[in-house]
């Protein structure tokens, strides 16, 4: 072998050298050949694979759902445009309606997104309607014209009279669920000055109903717009509530530096004493209306009873004429 290798010349012996540093180098590619490839499938599957992929039932109906939805919020808010729009158009507000303030202050507390100017249309479509009704009775009877003419005025008054109802209704949950949330701010600043009101406000809104968590994210945003006292002042304008007011009065007194937990021990009391006063007259209630149904059972029981005797005797009278 070491013989063959002395013999051989110089030219088959760069030959050979060539060879061996050939198959070196298509060893050592191997490696990068296969890390390249995968390269390529990556890229493959992230950018030309979706664009192919068949889509799943379950992104088929998602993709249904968004559409319908879209949609829905796209008409009802053509709807809206065009209400707005007819009503700024024809609207008419008459001395005796309430005045754009008024409305927009009633509307703002509820959060509506109506505008007056769709108040007074209503409201000049019920006085329209009621008088075409009123003449379509005069024309067929005088004391019907006179009857529907007394509903013109209930008719005015229900799309306002609808506002002071939801505006009573949404104070009184708020009343109802106050009680709660300033247990939880009285313990706070009892144990330690240095407390948010923010941080308290957070803390309670997983629990609170409804209408205490739109008015608890509005001080909030109060908050983060000016400071606490801010949006305590902007409390007392939306909810004219007796202790909503005197909390908000401490919790200013307070700010100050003061140091008022006396004073928030007795409105605690106070709030505490109208929350049972608002329990006992909810079961008192719920007393009556139980007493109302079981009279009323018994008076339908009782009817039952005398209309099954009358026929039985009217059945037995037959058989003896």
């Amino acid at each position: 072998m070491t013989d063959a290798r002395l013999s051989r010349t110089p030219a088959q012996a760069l030959t050979d050298a060539r060879l061996y540093s050939r198959k070196g180098l298509d060893q050592a590619m191997i490696i990068p050949n296969i890390i390249a490839f995968a390269a390529v499938l990556f890229l493959i599957k992230q950018f030309l694979y979706p664009f192919f992929r068949p889509v799943g039932r379950k992104q088929k109906n998602r993709a249904r759902r968004y559409g319908k939805e879209k949609r829905a919020d796209e008409a009802i808010r053509k709807r809206r445009e065009l209400k707005l729009k007819i009503a700024r158009t024809f609207a008419i507000r008459l001395p005796f309606m309430q005045s754009e303030t008024q409305l927009r202050k009633k509307l703002d507390r509820l959060g509506s997104i109506k505008k007056p100017e769709e108040i007074w249309l209503e409201q000049d479509l019920w006085l329209l309607g009621g008088a075409i009704i009123a003449a379509l009775m005069f024309s067929a009877n005088n004391v019907l014209g006179l009857i529907s003419i007394l509903f013109i005025p209930m008719g005015f008054l229900l799309p306002t009279d609808e506002l002071d109802k939801a505006i009573r209704r949404k104070d009184k949950n708020i009343a109802l669920d106050f009680p709660l949330f300033y247990a939880m701010v009285f313990y706070q600043y009892s144990k330690s000055i240095s407390v948010y009101l923010s941080d308290v406000i957070n803390d309670y809104l997983p629990n609170a109903s409804d209408d205490m968590a739109d008015e608890l994210n509005v001080m909030l945003r109060n908050i983060d717009y000016s400071d606490e006292g801010y949006a305590l002042k902007q409390l007392k304008r939306r909810i004219p509530i007796h202790f909503i007011i005197k909390f908000c009065d401490i919790m200013e007194t307070r700010l100050r530096g003061y140091d008022n937990v006396s004073q928030m021990q007795y409105l605690k009391n106070e709030i505490d004493q109208y929350r049972v006063t608002e329990l006992e007259a909810e079961l008192a209630k719920r007393v009556r209306t139980n007493d109302m149904i079981q009279i009323a059972l018994i008076v339908i029981l009782g009817m039952y009873i005398l209309i099954y005797y009358l026929f039985t005797i009217l059945g037995s009278l037959d058989m003896f004429m």
